[in-house]
C-alpha cells in the first residue's frame, strides 16, 4: 500500500508541475472529498474538485510544488511543499507553504485531502509583485 499512496502523492505533484487537469482529475475518486484550505466548504465529488482546480487556475495562474516532502503510514499520506503560485499574464505571486492530508483507497485513488494553511503560511517572494489574498475570501470562493 506504501508505494500506491506514494504515487498517488507523486502524482499529485506532477499534475501541479506539469499544470496537468487530466492527470489531477485521473488522481481522484468520484465520490472524493477535498478541503483546501480547512474551514472551506469541502469540494464533493470529482467534477467539484476539477472546479476547484479551474479556480485555482484561472486568468494566467500557474502553481508549482516546491520543497516537497511526503509521509506515508498505512492508506494515509502527507505532503508537505511550498506552493509557488504565480500568475504569468502579470508577474504576480505568492508562496504558500501547505500541509496536505490524503487518504488513499486500494485503487490508488483519494478519497479524502485536506490542505492545512492560513494567512501565516503565505509569504512574498522578492522576484514578483504580491497577489493580495484573503483567505477568508478563498473560503468562499463558490
Amino acid at each position: 500500500m506504501k508505494e500506491i499512496v506514494q504515487s498517488a502523492l507523486d502524482n499529485y505533484v506532477l499534475a501541479y508541475r506539469n499544470n496537468d487537469k487530466a492527470l489531477f482529475r485521473s488522481l481522484w475518486d468520484d465520490k472524493a472529498v477535498f478541503e483546501d484550505p480547512v474551514g472551506a466548504e469541502p469540494c464533493n465529488g470529482i467534477e467539484a474538485i476539477c472546479a476547484f482546480w479551474d479556480f485555482g487556475h484561472s486568468d494566467g495562474m500557474e502553481i508549482n510544488p516546491t520543497n516537497v516532502e511526503t509521509v506515508i503510514c498505512s492508506n494515509e499520506g502527507i505532503l508537505k511543499a511550498v506552493m509557488q503560485v504565480r500568475n504569468i499574464n502579470d508577474s504576480s505571486g505568492m508562496d504558500i507553504s501547505i500541509v496536505d492530508h490524503f487518504i488513499i483507497n486500494e485503487s490508488g485513488k483519494i478519497t479524502s485531502g485536506r490542505a492545512f494553511w492560513n494567512e501565516s503560511s503565505i509569504s512574498q517572494p522578492d522576484d514578483v509583485s504580491s497577489i493580495d489574498i484573503n483567505v477568508d475570501d478563498f473560503k468562499d470562493r463558490g
